[in-house]
């Protein structure tokens, strides 16, 4: 059953979590400048030494931030929650808390299949979470009747998450591809594109249904 709350208070607790966890990137880069610094590295020598930690860093806080746009894109069509959209948005909150873990580790490790799998896995449990999140929040009680979740959004989150687990795929089968398997993403328009016309051709009266009970 939905409660009586409205969605602000998880969605203000789920934006602190992206903040901390953003933050948390940038710390290992931060420390390594306060060591170059006191072994007297150039701004130069800083750069050339840690690229790869550098690009880790962007990528996951890319990755972060666009999964936060989806999280918060989902909400705005939120009335109410149920005890399922609680459990599937902390088990999302998870996901991103452990981002810095495999950031770090990709910067710091051997570019091997298990670094690679645990980056990517963790990327598209995340995404696979905001999928699950639309699936149980469209049609449901907990949706805003006067602002419900297009079905355009099932489809760039359900396209966006099979992107990452193939790239997942890819990368650990292919080593020498490794992260840049990441680039596949660039395909997620017109991934998602084709999902929103199989989901409205075997559903095309899903923008109109009669909300269901007891998400």
């Amino acid at each position: 059953m939905a409660t009586k709350q409205g969605p602000e208070r998880l969605a203000a607790f789920t934006d602190a979590i992206v903040a901390i966890a953003i933050t948390l990137l940038i710390l290992p880069l931060v420390d390594a400048a306060s060591d170059d610094i006191n072994s007297g590295s150039t701004f130069a020598e800083f750069f050339g030494e840690h690229w790869g930690q550098l690009g880790s860093f962007l990528i996951s806080f890319a990755v972060i931030a666009r999964l936060w746009i989806g999280h918060h894109r989902i909400f705005e069509h939120l009335r109410t929650y149920s005890p399922r959209i609680l459990t599937l948005t902390i088990l999302w909150s998870l996901t991103v808390v452990i981002m810095p873990l495999p950031t770090a580790m990709t910067a710091n490790f051997a570019v091997e299949p298990a670094v690679i799998g645990f980056y990517i896995a963790t990327m598209g449990m995340s995404s696979l979470m905001l999928t699950l999140l639309v699936v149980v929040i469209r049609g449901s009680e907990n949706e805003n009747p006067d602002d419900r979740l297009p079905l355009s959004v099932l489809a760039s989150s359900a396209g966006t998450t099979v992107l990452f687990f193939i790239a997942g795929i890819v990368g650990v089968l292919f080593p020498v591809v490794n992260y840049y398997a990441l680039f596949i993403l660039v395909l997620s328009w017109p991934v998602s594109a084709i999902f929103g016309r199989v989901l409205r051709l075997r559903a095309p009266e899903a923008e109109s249904r009669v909300p269901r009970h007891g998400a």
